[in-house]
């Protein structure tokens, strides 16, 4: 996964603010389709059963298994803006379909 700068400093100033202080995020699906979605992230103090560590530089994220080849190629950036969108997370659409639209 590509994390831009704006996105890991929002990601670190959260992981900062809550105590006692998260391992990672745990990624619980998406908002929107492969083009443009808002991450649905919670911050866990220990990793989830059944979702796979993914280290992206000094973030972890515990994703789902359906969603490994997504977060391989996915780009995670933070906007800012009165009509920024915040979080927001693109990756290429996949042949036969994306978890998150139903393009085929």
């Amino acid at each position: 996964m590509q994390i831009t700068e704006q996105a890991k400093l929002h990601l670190l100033t959260l992981v900062n603010r809550i105590s006692p202080k998260p391992i990672g995020f745990r990624f619980d699906g998406s908002v929107g389709t492969c083009r443009a979605s808002v991450p649905i992230l919670k911050p866990v103090s220990q990793p989830p059963p059944d979702y796979l560590p993914l280290s992206s530089g000094e973030i972890m994220f515990f994703i789902p298994k359906n969603y490994e080849e997504v977060f391989k190629t996915a780009t995670l950036d933070y906007e800012t803006g009165l009509f920024a969108r915040g979080l927001n997370m693109t990756w290429p659409h996949r042949e036969g379909g994306c978890p998150n639209c139903n393009q085929h």
